[in-house]
């Protein structure tokens, strides 16, 4: 695994982006909990990020199909004939080369499903609170997560 390319710190934070663009949906829908007619908002991006975690283990997978590294140079002893790693095709190199990381865009969307009260608001403030606890809380696992990260990097490059 390289170390200063560790696609978990790049991962973390776009998760971390999609936990932010959900804490401000939540706000927006609780500073609205009395504004007739508004429709609360969410923000789902939970399946884009693990599309783009397959994405990136295919790559891993792909790269490791094709490293000499891991299928080193054989020789077969019966006729002498040298084996060597297989070549990418070029789909394949298009696809190691693509940045499936840049195409992520948390979705905001107009949640219209749940009930609404007699003015046509559907924000329900116990709901809403207890979404920012949630969205709280797995923002601090992913920022210690990053922390530890960026930690190991730093010991890495001190030498410790």
């Amino acid at each position: 695994m390289d170390l200063i390319s560790n696609r978990t710190i790049e991962i973390t934070k776009l998760g971390m982006d999609g936990l932010m663009s959900r804490q401000h949906a939540i706000a927006s829908n609780i500073a609205n909990v009395m504004t007739p007619g508004f429709q609360r908002q969410e923000v789902a991006f939970e399946s884009q990020l693990a599309e783009i975690i397959e994405n990136e283990d295919l790559k891993d997978y792909i790269k490791g199909q094709n490293s000499i590294e891991y299928k080193p140079p054989m020789v077969d002893v019966f006729t002498g004939d040298v084996h060597t790693y297989r070549t990418p095709t070029q789909q394949e190199k298009a696809y190691l080369k693509a940045n499936t990381m840049e195409q992520f865009n948390p979705q905001v969307v107009t949640d219209i499903y749940s009930g609404t009260n007699s003015d046509g608001n559907n924000v329900e403030l116990e709901r809403e609170m207890m979404d920012l606890s949630k969205t709280g809380t797995r923002y601090m696992v992913l920022s210690n997560l990053e922390r530890r990260q960026f930690s190991i990097v730093s010991s890495a490059i001190q030498g410790q």
